[in-house]
């Protein structure tokens, strides 16, 4: 675990706030991701695909936020560039953090789920063009949002937009995909408000916990931001000159409803901004004062390992995704290397001055760890984070592993893992992402410091 990631500042002092945005849109058909069933390329464009960066500085503590249009991305992708861009700009373990949007109309890029898609050779060079064009895209994003600092006042509020739906609805048969308006969902709209010191607004942060699947049918081979990319749009329009940036919630559970088209792609992205709107119409409450950042990197214990017997028995199974999911496992038994019995998440607590609080989890976070955080810090205006630095597999609680379904089990195939995870996963992530917040109180002793 990582020490206190910044130091004090003092109260009132004027906080820096540096921007960049490059766009990825991709220059030709590429294989889009978030999706088995499709069988072709990307037919055209919809919106354009961004790379977004929002640098926080306050005292001498500094987080940045790099928001990615983007299904999700692994480890392996992202962190030889975020090491060196870290290196260079002298921040510590955690404090560039990438946020995928989880649009399942963005490219495929290099990682765990590539064995998701049919694809053919060309398809996988395009997917490594693309996957270095990112790479490329996000330093230059970091590094030019890091030389923008400026002085900044930053105002917080939250809004609310009902259009997400629980997807784990039960039938005899089991939990499936389908809608459940009973279902615990997070319908909260944070925003984060950047003014320069003349008042003109800079940049608009907001949050919202649901997949990006509003776009099916004869969309279904569309390059787009999904209603993300529409809000954005429509914020950017009312506030020109602007930046709007989409951090995803935790709303591994949730689907938009209603979904199938860009139609309704277009209808959730104008609920979201006008949310957005309508908390930056309204007296905001002000955020000044420290960064500071606790990071850590967490184990989440699986089940036991499958035996060699049932690895055998998968590679010959029908399915090509359960068959790639035991060679990889057979590979390693045949090089000596243990088979996973951990996966290693990303959790961050980033707390804004004394009037917000961050808290972040890598992977698919199922919604009933965003209820959990929020009545747990309620006193702290706490901002809930998912897909956050990388996107490993679905999280699920404890009731979720209980109840079954795609998130905790049929989902691990697609990521390549044997599971499901052990039930104490919720407890773990709880516990140390409350031990993370209680390192960035501005009472609590600071063993070090990593700006």
């Amino acid at each position: 675990m990582l020490p206190l990631a910044a130091l004090a500042q003092a109260d009132g002092a004027t906080m820096r706030v540096g921007l960049s945005v490059r766009d990825v849109t991709p220059d030709g058909p590429i294989w889009l991701g978030g999706y088995a069933a499709r069988t072709n390329a990307s037919a055209r464009v919809d919106t354009p695909l961004l790379v977004q960066t929002c640098a926080i500085r306050g005292g001498e503590g500094t987080i940045v936020f790099v928001a990615l249009d983007n299904c999700g991305v692994s480890h392996a992708l992202l962190e030889p560039t975020l090491a060196d861009l870290r290196a260079r700009h002298g921040l510590g373990p955690g404090a560039i953090m990438v946020v995928c949007s989880h649009s399942h109309s963005a490219p495929v890029v290099d990682g765990p789920l590539m064995g998701m898609y049919p694809l053919r050779d060309a398809d996988k060079d395009a997917v490594q063009r693309y996957s270095e064009r990112l790479r490329a895209a996000l330093g230059e994003a970091v590094t030019a949002a890091m030389q923008d600092l400026q002085p900044a006042l930053l105002e917080h509020g939250v809004g609310r937009a009902t259009f997400a739906i629980n997807r784990r609805e039960f039938r005899e048969g089991g939990v499936v995909l389908g809608e459940n308006p009973d279902g615990p969902v997070d319908w909260e709209v944070p925003v984060l408000k950047v003014k320069a010191t003349n008042d003109t607004v800079r940049a608009i942060l907001f949050g919202y916990a649901c997949h990006g699947t509003s776009i099916a049918g004869p969309d279904f081979y569309v390059v787009s931001g999904d209603y993300m990319a529409y809000a954005r749009q429509h914020l950017e329009a009312l506030y020109p000159g602007a930046v709007a940036v989409f951090l995803t919630g935790m709303g591994g559970d949730a689907n938009p409803s209603p979904r199938g088209s860009l139609l309704w792609s277009k209808r959730h992205g104008l609920e979201l901004a006008g949310a957005v709107a309508g908390v930056l119409s309204r007296p905001m409450r002000p955020v000044k004062g420290a960064v500071r950042l606790a990071y850590e990197e967490v184990a989440c214990p699986l089940e036991s390992p499958p035996t060699q017997e049932r690895l055998e028995q998968d590679a010959k199974d029908p399915s090509v995704h359960v068959r790639n999911r035991a060679a990889a496992y057979l590979a390693l038994l045949r090089e000596g290397r243990p088979l996973p019995t951990t996966v290693p998440l990303s959790l961050a607590a980033v707390r804004i001055g004394d009037d917000l609080l961050v808290l972040a989890m890598g992977g698919e976070v199922v919604a009933d760890y965003a209820k959990r955080l929020k009545r747990q810090f309620a006193t702290e205006h706490p901002w809930t984070i998912g897909y956050a630095y990388h996107v490993p597999c679905y999280i699920p609680s404890m009731r979720v592993l209980k109840e079954g379904g795609y998130e905790p089990d049929f989902s691990m195939i697609y990521y390549g893992l044997y599971g499901p995870f052990k039930p104490t996963i919720e407890n773990l992530l709880v516990s140390r992402i409350t031990a993370l917040a209680a390192q960035t109180r501005p009472d609590a002793r600071s063993d070090g410091a990593s700006r």
